[in-house]
C-alpha cells in the first residue's frame, strides 16, 4: 500500500511529514492468535501492530540488518490531548485523551497542499469545482508544478 508520513518522525533521516513510501510488511503483536479455516490461515487483530515495514522513496537511513535497502520499521506514536468538557451538574472538568496510531496515511491520492515540495512522476488533476470551496489558479499551479512529466 502506498503511504505518506504525516508527522516529522526523524528529520535528519528524511522521515518527515510528506515523505512517501510503500508498506512491504507488518509485524504483529506477539499475543495475536492465528486461526486455520480450511486451507487458509487468518488473524483477527486484537492489538495494534508492533510496527510496519515501509520502503521509503527517499531516505538517509543506513541499511538495517535483516531489512532491504530503504526499508524502515515505523512504530505507532502516542499523542496526549486535554479536552475540557462540562458535566451534567454544570461543572467543568478536563479529561486526558491518549491517541496511539501510526504517523502515516494511505497515499494513492492526495491534495495539492500535501504535494507541495515534492516531485511526482505523473499527476492527474481534477479541476472540477470542489464541494466545499472554490478552486483557484494557485491550487491548479501547485498541483501541476509538482509533476516531472
Amino acid at each position: 500500500m502506498k503511504v505518506m508520513v504525516t508527522q516529522n518522525v526523524e528529520t535528519d533521516l528524511d522521515i518527515t511529514n510528506g515523505a512517501r513510501g510503500t508498506i512491504v510488511g507488518v509485524i504483529l503483536h506477539p499475543d495475536e492468535l492465528t486461526f486455520t479455516k480450511g486451507t487458509s490461515q487468518y488473524t483477527e487483530l486484537q492489538c495494534l501492530l508492533l510496527y510496519i515495514l515501509v520502503e521509503l522513496q527517499r531516505t538517509r537511513v543506513t541499511q538495517l540488518t535483516g531489512l532491504e535497502e530503504c526499508v524502515i520499521p515505523v512504530e505507532p506514536r502516542t499523542q496526549t490531548f486535554w479536552v475540557k468538557c462540562e458535566q451534567s451538574n454544570g461543572q467543568q472538568v478536563t479529561k486526558t485523551v491518549k491517541q496511539r496510531q501510526f504517523p502515516m496515511t494511505a497515499a494513492y491520492a492526495f491534495t495539492d497542499y500535501r504535494s507541495q515540495g515534492q516531485t511526482i512522476p505523473y499527476v492527474l488533476v481534477d479541476i472540477a469545482t470542489p464541494p466545499t470551496r472554490g478552486l483557484n489558479l494557485f491550487n491548479l499551479y501547485v498541483a501541476l508544478s509538482q509533476s516531472s512529466g
